[in-house]
């Protein structure tokens, strides 16, 4: 949860320390040196506020991919190989995408992710798939399937489909993980990743 805060905090320390050193070989004096160090502390926090938002302006926000190789790999991001014209918006606590894939290669990844954690995570067949897709095209689950796809992807202008299979992994033991909406007939793909 902590993650987004690293990078500000490392570049903050870095400059703090070279100002500092800078400053403490030019000052010479024991109380400009306790000045020097003193605003330093004060400083410290407005530096690292302000330096995440220099760095929350380049990692986080809408970015647009024709592959999913051409995704920066940062560790957190996971995405099928094969995915093409991905929309991926990120923030410090997860991502949302919408890609395009086939169903077959969909459940090949979805497999292989879960395989990584068995523990969490139980493994689908063609049976399940298929009660899957009747599951949620129920009448009475539509309208809370519409809710919970908008409660996922504000702000994105995304709509829901009755036809959309619903998947979940999970990749933490404390929640973490992602949920899978694929509509067959398209091979569009919505994925909401949570970071814990």
């Amino acid at each position: 949860m902590l993650a987004p805060l690293v990078l500000p905090f490392q570049v903050s320390v870095t400059a703090f320390t070279v100002l500092w050193c800078v400053g403490a070989l030019t000052l010479r004096k024991p109380r400009r040196i306790a000045w020097l160090s003193l605003a330093a502390v004060l400083l410290f926090i407005p530096s690292c506020a302000g330096v995440m938002v220099i760095v929350d302006l380049q990692r986080y926000g809408r970015f647009d991919y024709a592959t999913a190789s051409e995704i920066p790999d940062d560790g957190y991001i996971e995405l099928p190989a094969t995915a093409t014209d991905i929309t991926l918006y990120r923030n410090g606590a997860g991502h949302w995408a919408k890609f395009a894939i086939d169903l077959s290669s969909l459940r090949s990844w979805i497999n292989e992710r879960r395989s990584l954690r068995p523990d969490l995570n139980r493994h689908h067949d063609d049976d399940e798939w298929l009660a899957m897709a009747s599951e949620h095209q129920r009448p009475d689950r539509l309208k809370l399937n519409q809710q919970i796809f908008g409660d996922r992807f504000p702000e994105t202008g995304w709509t829901y489909d009755p036809s959309m299979l619903q998947v979940q992994v999970s990749r933490s033991d404390r929640g973490g993980g992602y949920t899978v909406w694929h509509v067959p007939s398209t091979g569009e793909t919505y994925i909401s990743a949570g970071y814990w």
